[in-house]
């Protein structure tokens, strides 16, 4: 469908329930689901009213390059007049887009993710009955085995166990940590991740690491992270870490603050909806990790070189994930969501230039 707005001449949208002195921000063809590629689509198009009048008079040849339709537009959709004007399908901006759907509705549950195919330029098979977490752990899966975007899993939510426990459950109980806006307030759960070890090894494995984990490349050399057997490979740069103490706890939230210090990191903060000690027992080595897609940080000066640009973006604040071992295989890892987002700080340059990309098999 996508391919059909976007090679329409025209496209003309009847907003049934506008009256003339109405504004097309209340309409609801901007809470439906497959509207959603309808309107970034087509390259012109045209939006009448319940009586069949262009919207406002406003007599133009094509709405979208008229400033007063695009500013309600941006209102009614959150999204920017730059994605409404020039817009192009594929794997960019991805959680963004995850972010216009979360605030759509579709009459069939699966319909809100299949909508989403043709803007992310995928091809999938439509699966009517699969359930709505299936066919959006369906599309994370893709958009991360084709773009390496790895910034997907970093989410707010319930997971969906039966598929894959590193998605989430749906986008509306799901939050987009960084780039969607605070207006969810559904119950947060714990997310399991698990990682294991490489078949193929191209180093020696870190003496002071577990075993489910090795340094296998330097920053320059990453692979792009990559889905196969229904198991991502995930490159990461981790932090172990090394005290937790509790801050504040609201078993009424609930909600659970801590202290937690990692090697190389800054005393951070982290908030949980559970106490940490019911989720690690008995006790298993804690990581702070930074998923590293390396297409993301420039290109290199050559091989294992990094350009000053490259190491000042590592020493920056990042999304950090949290991760514990498993306490039924030392070589597993589980995912503990928090209920804000995790902020993470470098130490300094040394502890950067430490650092290297590790690889993780994620469930």
């Amino acid at each position: 469908m996508f391919a059909w707005y976007r090679q329409s001449a025209l496209t003309i949208v009847y907003l049934c329930d506008v009256a003339d002195t109405d504004s097309l921000v209340n309409s609801e063809w901007f809470h439906r689901g497959w509207t959603l590629q309808e309107l970034p689509a087509p390259r012109t198009i045209l939006f009448y009213t319940r009586d069949w009048s262009l919207y406002k008079n406003i007599a133009s040849s094509n709405h979208k390059t008229d400033a007063v339709v695009l500013d309600e537009l941006e209102t009614a959709t959150g999204i920017e007049s730059r994605f409404l004007t020039n817009f192009s399908s594929g794997m960019d901006n991805a959680r963004l887009k995850l972010q216009w759907a979360s605030m759509r509705r579709t009459t069939r549950p699966e319909d809100i993710l299949y909508s989403l195919f043709g803007i992310f330029d995928v091809r999938l098979p439509i699966l009517y009955g699969e359930s709505a977490e299936k066919a959006l752990g369906r599309l994370l899966v893709e958009i991360i085995s084709v773009s390496g975007d790895v910034s997907v899993l970093d989410w707010i939510g319930e997971s969906e166990r039966p598929l894959a426990t590193s998605v989430p459950r749906n986008l509306s109980d799901s939050l987009f940590m960084s780039l969607c806006p605070q207006f969810l307030s559904r119950s947060l759960t714990l997310l399991g991740v698990t990682c294991h070890l490489p078949t193929i090894l191209r180093r020696t494995p870190v003496s002071s690491a577990p075993s489910g984990v090795i340094e296998l490349y330097p920053f320059t050399n990453a692979p792009l992270p990559r889905f196969l057997s229904r198991l991502f490979r995930l490159p990461c740069i981790a932090y172990y870490v090394t005290m937790v103490e509790l801050q504040r706890a609201d078993p009424s939230a609930p909600s659970y603050t801590y202290n937690v210090r990692a090697s190389g990191l800054v005393l951070l903060r982290i908030t949980l909806p559970a106490k940490l000690a019911d989720v690690t027992k008995p006790r298993g080595v804690l990581c702070l990790v930074w998923p590293w897609p390396s297409r993301s940080h420039g290109p290199s000066a050559g091989p294992d070189v990094m350009t000053e640009e490259q190491l000042s973006k590592l020493e920056e604040p990042f999304n950090a994930l949290l991760l514990s071992e498993s306490t039924h295989n030392n070589n597993e890892y589980k995912r503990i969501a928090p209920s804000t987002l995790i902020t993470a700080q470098p130490t300094d340059r040394a502890s950067v230039l430490k650092s290297k990309v590790r690889i993780f098999r994620v469930v």
